[in-house]
């Protein structure tokens, strides 16, 4: 199907940045390819800061070129995902080699420009994520409950 708006010459440019921080680096004799921001993420707080912001220009850029509510809401789901991973010491280090955001959320950016996917409100993926995190709080608000009357018992 052919897209309704024409792609714009910035894509380029979210393609350029979402290349080099996923996977500018070949490594020799495998098929594996890292970027800068599994690099940079070995700095604590400075690098993943760093990756973060790049990956923000990223949407800035959509944004600019009138990128829909719903496209730039999974692009900022994915990029708050990897931030989570990011903090966890060692594992988010290893798993930035393999989570190439960026790239997944370019794929996202030429398919909403190519192929008119991603169209619409954020509300269809924001509400969803809410609901989830009302419901991971409630179990944890519920396992802190039973936790310290757990406690409680056996201290008293």
């Amino acid at each position: 199907m052919k897209s309704k708006r024409p792609v714009p010459k910035s894509l380029q440019q979210v393609a350029y940045l979402s290349k080099l921080l996923d996977s500018s680096i070949r490594i020799p004799f495998s098929n594996i390819s890292i970027g800068l921001e599994p690099i940079l993420g070995l700095v604590p707080i400075l690098g993943d800061s760093i990756g973060f912001i790049m990956s923000s220009y990223i949407m800035v850029i959509l944004w600019r070129n009138n990128g829909s509510g719903k496209l730039l809401a999974k692009m900022s789901l994915n990029m708050m995902v990897d931030a989570l991973l990011a903090v966890i010491p060692v594992l988010g280090n290893i798993l930035d080699f393999f989570v190439k955001t960026n790239e997944r959320n370019l794929k996202l950016a030429l398919e909403y420009y190519e192929e008119d996917k991603h169209q619409g409100s954020a509300w269809a993926v924001i509400v969803p994520v809410v609901m989830l995190l009302l419901l991971m709080m409630g179990l944890m608000l519920v396992g802190v409950y039973y936790t310290f009357g757990y406690l409680y018992h056996l201290i008293f």
